[in-house]
């Protein structure tokens, strides 16, 4: 039986590639762009792909806070990819200051210098804690494509990857919310695993 997703349709990035992952991993995604429908899903994936502001500002349109609160309220699982990670923080520096959704803590800053960037490539995961996402996978391969990364406190920091020497946190999660800093989507048979994780994932999973 394929279990059901709601991905958040902020306009930014191939949503479709993010659709057939959940496809092939079990799941049946369903689009949503509109806070009520976010609101009522039993789990929800934030893709995105574009800059800090440009994507706060889309899920201010979209009511995006109070959605992902009632969701979350009722033990959704929720799951930021890329950009829909970082928004998930307080605060991110791409377009000046900006606030976040405040669901993790922590600010968004430009990877330092001495990393190429845009970083793009394949980095092999190094757990720094649990997460049922990383579950039965050590240390799995993932995908990248960016040029910011989310300075997370450990607490929240689940996994990290090394960008040229520098550490970024690359799982987060605190509570039912999760992040990856990578593409599950472009990461072939491990972001496929991981994705099928988070669709085995039920309400009042924490």
């Amino acid at each position: 039986m394929s279990a059901a997703v709601t991905v958040v349709d902020l306009g930014l990035g191939n949503l479709g590639s993010v659709v057939q992952a959940l496809q092939r991993a079990g799941g049946e995604p369903r689009l949503a762009s509109s806070g009520r429908d976010v609101a009522r899903a039993p789990r929800v994936i934030l893709p995105g792909v574009a800059a800090f502001g440009l994507g706060m500002e889309r899920a201010a349109t979209l009511g995006l806070r109070g959605a992902l609160e009632e969701a979350l309220g009722r033990g959704a699982p929720v799951l930021g990819i890329c950009l829909g990670m970082q928004i998930l923080f307080e605060e991110g520096e791409e377009d000046g200051l900006r606030k976040g959704l405040g669901f993790l803590p922590g600010r968004v800053t430009r990877l330092p210098d001495g990393v190429q960037v845009p970083h793009i490539g394949w980095q092999r995961l190094e757990r720094t804690g649990t997460s049922p996402l990383l579950e039965g996978a050590p240390s799995p391969w993932a995908y990248f494509a960016n040029s910011y990364r989310c300075e997370a406190p450990a607490e929240v920091t689940r996994a990290v990857a090394d960008h040229c020497g520098v550490r970024i946190a690359a799982v987060v999660a605190r509570g039912n919310v999760h992040g990856v800093q990578f593409h599950p989507e472009k990461s072939a048979r491990d972001g496929e695993l991981l994705l099928a994780r988070f669709l085995r994932l039920r309400e009042d999973a924490a």
